[in-house]
């Protein structure tokens, strides 16, 4: 029997809610009026941060300024766009299955054996088609302020415990400066054990009832970030065995997979796709591991390899608006799709568009199937007619998405550092979606092209104001 439609389910809402998500989702009453009292603070604001940064926990992989205006974003808007993207996760995990399931989608997806192998084993187990953890970041559209989906990331993606934590940074300064914002909308309270909630679920059985559950993350020796150390440690404090582990020391022994003479029952993927498919690429025996932890051992994989591998390719961005599969959705489906994600097709050679693409370099955005930290993505009005050219000429060996490009909204972002003042920044609107549902929104400011940490970018707290009554609820 064909799903549900995804998007359908969320058709009744839509119709009395649509007004509250067209108005815009940033609050900026709110936002003006905190910002000017913290710049009134004057240089005691930078004592403040500078107090609060010395005693708070790591929340950071990289050394950015931290401004202490949170993104403020209305609750009724948050509302109506969390259910709207949950249903776009729903829509995505419709993608794997019919990854699985059409050959003909599979060849246009053109992923390698490896990938296909991968896909094939852990389908065997059943949790394939599942998306337990991924971040669609967006932009919240220049004028009208809806936000926009322009990708993915359901590899493992950053920020899913330092993203709550910099929300308790923003709000302790703010308590000690005296300045109150309207209660956080309980439903989108960020919390640094969400993951952890995740990773855990399941985890009852009888035969894990009589011992402490063990969790891995994976990460090349010597390649572990913060995020990850500080979530080794949190977990640990929580009551949950929790390791940093070389992919290489995961094998299998009986039913279950083990690392350094321990039993995992859950890991927690965090290698990007990109330096995967590397490790792979050098090792096969790494290759024929997996495979067997994938078949043989109960190991609770996070997220899966349909997930990263199909879910969080670019090209998905292409195939919810390419005609030639538009018979595998239905129209609240396509509806949905058209309505989150901006203009995209896949960009390979015979597909008739290169010519324009060309031409009107400032009007798109060409990405690679998988990148990281911004890498792999190429802004037209950013660059020389030559780089664009190259990159349009680099599809011939690797086809990539081509996107129309969206102006981000731009917000101010306060400097705390001499005499305080605010500084309008481009911004982004990233939402974590967890087992499926919106759990909490994080926030990424640039001057720079791409707005990403890892180019010249940094982050922000997001505050959600409340929709109702309920919402304010402590």
């Amino acid at each position: 029997m064909e799903p549900v439609d995804a998007a359908d389910t969320t058709a009744a809402t839509e119709a009395t809610e649509a007004d509250e998500g067209a108005a815009g989702l940033i609050d900026w009453p709110v936002a003006l009026d905190t910002a000017a009292r913290l710049i009134r603070t004057g240089r005691g604001l930078g004592t403040w941060v500078a107090r609060v940064q010395a005693e708070a926990p790591v929340f950071r992989n990289k050394e950015y300024p931290l401004s202490p205006l949170p993104l403020v974003v209305r609750g009724a808007a948050a509302s109506y766009t969390a259910r709207r993207l949950e249903a776009y996760v729903r829509l995505l995990e419709k993608v794997v299955r019919i990854h699985r399931q059409d050959e003909a989608v599979r060849r246009w997806y053109g992923l390698s054996g490896v990938a296909e192998a991968l896909i094939d084993a852990e389908a065997e187990s059943g949790a394939a088609d599942r998306i337990d953890v991924c971040r669609l970041d967006g932009y919240l559209e220049q004028g009208t302020e809806r936000l926009l989906v322009l990708e993915n990331n359901a590899d493992a993606p950053a920020g899913t415990l330092f993203t709550p934590r910099i929300h308790t940074v923003v709000a302790t300064v703010l308590e000690h400066l005296g300045i109150e914002l309207p209660p956080h909308a309980r439903r989108f309270r960020p919390t640094d054990t969400a993951l952890l909630d995740v990773l855990t679920s399941g985890l009852s059985d009888a035969g894990r009832q009589q011992r402490t559950p063990c969790v891995a993350i994976l990460q090349p020796q010597g390649r572990e970030n913060r995020e990850s150390l500080e979530m080794t440690s949190l977990f640990r404090t929580a009551g949950i065995d929790a390791l940093t582990v070389d992919p290489r020391d995961v094998t299998v022994a009986g039913s279950h997979a083990q690392a350094r003479g321990k039993r995992i029952d859950a890991c927690w993927n965090k290698i990007n796709t990109v330096l995967w498919e590397t490790l792979l690429s050098r090792d096969t025996q790494l290759l024929k591991n997996w495979l067997r932890v994938l078949r043989e051992s109960d190991l609770k994989h996070v997220n899966t390899f349909a997930a990263r591998y199909v879910a969080e390719n670019k090209l998905t961005l292409a195939l919810l608006q390419e005609e030639e599969f538009a018979h595998h959705f239905g129209e609240g489906e396509r509806r949905l799709a058209a309505g989150l994600l901006p203009w995209s097709r896949c960009l390979r050679p015979g597909s008739g568009t290169e010519r324009r693409i060309l031409d009107e370099q400032h009007r798109y955005v060409i990405k690679e199937p998988y990148d990281i930290r911004g890498d792999g993505v190429t802004v037209g009005r950013a660059v020389s007619r030559t780089q664009w050219s190259d990159a349009v000429a680099r599809t011939a060996v690797q086809p990539a998405v081509v996107q129309e490009y969206v102006a981000p909204s731009s917000y101010p972002t306060v400097r705390a550092d001499g005499r305080p003042d605010a500084v309008p920044m481009p911004v982004s609107l990233d939402t974590y979606v967890l087992r499926g549902r919106a759990a909490f929104f994080g926030s990424k400011a640039s001057l720079r092209a791409r707005v990403n940490v890892f180019q010249g970018g940094q982050k922000l707290a997001v505050h959600i104001t409340p929709a109702g009554k309920e919402d304010s609820t402590p």
